[in-house]
């Protein structure tokens, strides 16, 4: 006579399955001497996961210790990043991650996908991330100018380290190399994976007592941002929607943006876990975005309306006011935002 599976033992078998499909063999360019993550507790179950240095990770991770499982928010810069989070996550916890969330599709928060066994693990993030992870994510110039970087980086690095002295220096030029030589490899085995649920709008999910909201609030660093909210602990994630400092433009809306984080905005949060730099609860930050958002949208188009090229335009364009409260150092906007800012003028101008 057969026996019927009780609920536990189905439950036991399916974290047997989550097991084995994250227990397959390490990818490329996993080697680092040290942990490669500092994991800043900011409430009971949830981390800021920051990168130490001796793996290149570019980006903030997030990740979320519930009853059973655990979900990991943005998944790095390639397979091994990832993989070493979930090595270095068994630390804290033995409970199977099950699920993961992508803020949007830069390769610096979306690249560890391929890892998972879609089969047992849900990925999930916005129907713009999908499509662009599907199709034409490494196309990009901001992936582009990335991994083409990477064997120049190497071979400066190499000629700083020929002529160098000092011995504290060497071993500090050591450690960039392998690093960077590492990370060359993890590029190497890259395949864009994609999520395998997606939104357009909102979803909810529930994990014991854990409110986990994921909202898309309006376009932004990208077309598809979302950001993770926990109501009851008050802690937002919001990957480069909102970050400690400057967020890059090649992709973004600038004039939509601001209008997007006033979204934000409405969120009863204390705690912001960004996708770069150090988890925050100055909500000023948020308006301080908003300005520099504004003016550079206003001294780009300026420029533009004048016949200066981008490439000049990104030299000239001054945004020095905003120095108070952001890193800027003088006159100056990277070329790949100018162009984003050409783009879109050209576009809508196109349509009209």
């Amino acid at each position: 006579m057969r026996r019927l599976l009780t609920l536990a033992t189905i439950v036991t078998l399916g974290i047997v399955a989550v097991l084995a499909a994250q227990s397959r063999q390490a990818p490329a360019g996993t080697a680092h001497n040290g942990k490669a993550f500092k994991f800043n507790k900011i409430a009971d179950g949830i981390y800021h996961a920051v990168g130490s240095g001796t793996l290149a990770v570019v980006g903030n991770s997030s990740f979320i210790v519930n009853d059973n499982d655990v979900i990991v928010v943005d998944d790095h810069v390639s397979p091994a990043a990832a993989w070493v989070l979930l090595e270095e996550i068994k630390e804290v916890t033995n409970k199977p991650v099950t699920t993961v969330i992508n803020t949007h599709f830069h390769f610096d928060h979306a690249h560890g996908n391929q890892i998972f066994d879609q089969r047992v693990v849900n990925i999930i993030g916005h129907e713009f991330t999908r499509q662009m992870l599907l199709n034409n994510s490494i196309g990009m110039p901001l992936y582009r100018n990335y991994v083409t970087g990477l064997p120049g980086q190497i071979d400066d690095l190499k000629k700083r380290l020929a002529t160098e002295s000092d011995a504290t220096t060497q071993a500090s030029l050591e450690r960039q190399i392998a690093v960077a030589e590492n990370n060359r490899a993890a590029q190497a085995e890259l395949k864009p994976t994609p999520p395998n649920v997606t939104l357009t709008d909102r979803m909810t999910l529930y994990r014991g007592s854990r409110e986990i909201q994921i909202r898309h609030l309006g376009r932004g660093h990208t077309a598809g941002d979302i950001v993770v909210f926990l109501p009851r602990e008050k802690v937002v994630m919001t990957g480069d929607f909102l970050t400690a400092g400057l967020s890059n433009l090649s992709d973004s809306f600038p004039d939509e943006w601001v209008a997007s984080l006033n979204e934000l905005k409405k969120l009863d949060f204390d705690t912001v876990l960004p996708g770069h730099g150090d988890a925050f609860t100055d909500k000023a930050k948020i308006g301080y975005w908003q300005d520099y958002l504004r003016d550079v949208w206003t001294e780009v188009s300026r420029l533009k309306q004048q016949g200066v090229s981008a490439e000049d335009a990104a030299k000239r364009a001054d945004l020095t006011k905003h120095s108070a409260h952001l890193p800027i150092n003088g006159p100056g906007v990277p070329l790949i935002g100018v162009q984003r800012i050409y783009a879109l003028i050209d576009q809508r101008t196109a349509a009209r």
